[in-house]
């Protein structure tokens, strides 16, 4: 027996469609998780306002804001290739570990749109606005800090923030030479890190297995370690020997010139029984042995 179809209507054309036509939602504005436009009305809308702005991203930012879905600028960009495609690529985007379950709301919250209203201060902590019935709402956003949305981009939560910066730091202690290569490397496994970590949350196991292997892949090519090289021996840099040496063993000239001279002994043992034995035999000289030597005595001894 065929399996039975589940069909909805369109909101835009009024026509009854299998459930497959209209594309998934995480806004709780829609009680069964689909859009209430279907795909076909969906992209003709898209067409029309993107020829009104003359922008494809103005277009898609307009329809997010209209059906409450999340639009982020640097996911919209890596689909933007092809008008004729950058819908379904976009939804394929927002069912990845990184953007599911948000919506227009986390765009607004991450900064890429804002809301006019009169703000004022709720006991003196947290921003808040007055909505138009006079109602007090707190905004529930940790405040991101600039440097972080200039290192990393923007559309992440403060905590994916705070994932990546904590993971960037143990990855910089762990290899504190590495070079302007290795840099790039070390940020784009703290985003798959990241990344990893959603997957985890939401139980999502094959994208979990997919960015630890791209993981793994990625810290192989750039050479990095894991735990810090106690020994330094490999990078053990001569200026930073001399030093060492110069600590504990000084170089300074003494000023007693003759101190240490001849401090294995081996000179007076060459003048003593080398060049003191030829001097004699060259010269007729009768230099004694300062150790073994008879010296002359008086007549009656």
């Amino acid at each position: 027996m065929p399996k039975a179809v589940n069909k909805r209507i369109c909101c835009s054309c009024g026509e009854s469609l299998p459930e497959s036509d209209f594309y998934k939602s995480y806004s709780d504005f829609y009680y069964d998780s689909r859009l209430p436009i279907c795909k076909k009305c969906f992209t003709r809308r898209f067409f029309e306002y993107s020829k009104d702005y003359k922008s494809s991203k103005m277009a898609m930012q307009r329809m997010c804001m209209a059906f409450d879905i999340y639009f982020n600028e640097k996911e919209f960009d890596s689909c933007d290739i092809d008008d004729n495609t950058v819908i379904g690529n976009y939804f394929r985007r927002l069912n990845m570990a990184q953007a599911k379950g948000k919506t227009f709301e986390n765009s607004i919250s991450e900064g890429a749109f804002s809301l006019s209203g009169d703000r004022k201060k709720v006991k003196g902590k947290r921003v808040a606005y007055v909505d138009e019935y006079d109602n007090v709402q707190e905004e529930d956003s940790d405040p991101i800090n600039p440097k972080d949305i200039e290192k990393w981009g923007i559309g992440y939560e403060p905590s994916e923030y705070q994932t990546m910066n904590a993971h960037y730091k143990y990855l910089k202690n762990s290899n504190p030479n590495c070079d302007s290569n290795q840099e790039i490397f070390i940020c784009t496994l703290c985003e798959i890190y990241m990344q990893q970590k959603n997957a985890m949350r939401d139980k999502d196991m094959k994208s979990y297995k997919d960015l630890s292997e791209l993981y793994i892949k990625y810290f192989k090519e750039a050479g990095l370690k894991t735990v810090k090289d106690s020994s330094e021996s490999e990078n053990f840099i001569a200026g930073v020997s001399i030093a060492t040496i110069e600590k504990y063993t000084p170089a300074e000239y003494y000023k007693d010139k003759q101190l240490y001279k001849d401090f294995d002994g081996i000179g007076g043992i060459i003048k003593r029984f080398f060049t003191r034995p030829l001097k004699n035999l060259q010269f007729g000289t009768n230099e004694p042995d300062p150790e073994y030597s008879i010296e002359d005595g008086d007549d009656d001894e």
